[in-house]
């Protein structure tokens, strides 16, 4: 199987990612509703065209990371694949605003379920696949898998590659050298569960969707103090 490369999708202030290689190409997050323009342009970048995606899947459907999936769909004619547990948030173009984890984040999450409802939604869209534990990439042509990896919502997928990267969503922050754990999230315990799943599974580094690259060791190195402080919360 042909070994794959990544390209980073910068939607205004969040992250998607092309996986590709000469013969498939997978999106993982599409942006907001009004950056669909970006993954037009990357593929272009890399030579492909909209038509050549075979997969889109979403980490989560909080608004920044699905509002384009309903034009990205119609663009592609590929299949949209999430977890199952949050298929109805994406059918209905809505999900709720994540927990904040620490005084600011909980500021802010208090803020923002009060404008939820005009500044949250998004095109509603129709999944094709239901992830429930995980979904085997290598009938796509990637050497990986699709991972049920909750925490900073209950349907939480994180893609994992058999090259060593793993693209996370929001369950890492990128943003910080020394504080990774993520400012939202509905299941704090998760997260550090998640964290746990990636150390094990053997990945070198982390592609969050806010911020940069976020080596294992880095994980490993907080893990200690993370439990200490949220895994029991």
């Amino acid at each position: 199987m042909e070994l794959v490369k990544i390209k980073r999708i910068r939607f205004a202030n969040v992250s998607g990612f092309l996986i590709y290689n000469s013969d498939v190409l997978v999106l993982v997050d599409t942006g907001h509703s009004r950056t669909t323009e970006k993954f037009t342009e990357a593929i272009g970048e890399i030579r492909k065209v909209p038509e050549d995606v075979d997969l889109i899947i979403l980490t989560h459907t909080h608004f920044d990371h699905s509002g384009g999936a309903h034009m990205i769909k119609r663009l592609t004619g590929a299949p949209l694949a999430v977890h199952a547990s949050e298929a109805d948030f994406l059918r209905r173009g809505r999900t709720p605003f994540p927990r904040g984890t620490r005084w600011k984040g909980k500021l802010l999450a208090s803020v923002a379920r009060i404008f939820a409802r005009r500044l949250a939604a998004y095109p509603p869209v129709e999944p094709d696949i239901l992830v429930e534990d995980e979904l085997d990439l290598a009938s796509y042509g990637i050497p990986g898998k699709v991972l049920h990896t909750p925490g900073h919502t209950s349907g939480s997928l994180s893609v994992l590659l058999d090259s060593g990267e793993a693209i996370v969503g929001d369950n890492v922050l990128g943003l910080s050298l020394t504080d990774h754990y993520p400012p939202f999230a509905d299941d704090r315990s998760g997260v550090i569960k998640s964290w746990e799943i990636y150390i094990s599974s053997g990945i070198k580094t982390l592609l969050p969707a806010h911020g940069g690259r976020v080596k294992i060791s880095a994980l490993s190195s907080e893990m200690s103090s993370a439990k200490k402080r949220y895994a029991k919360k």
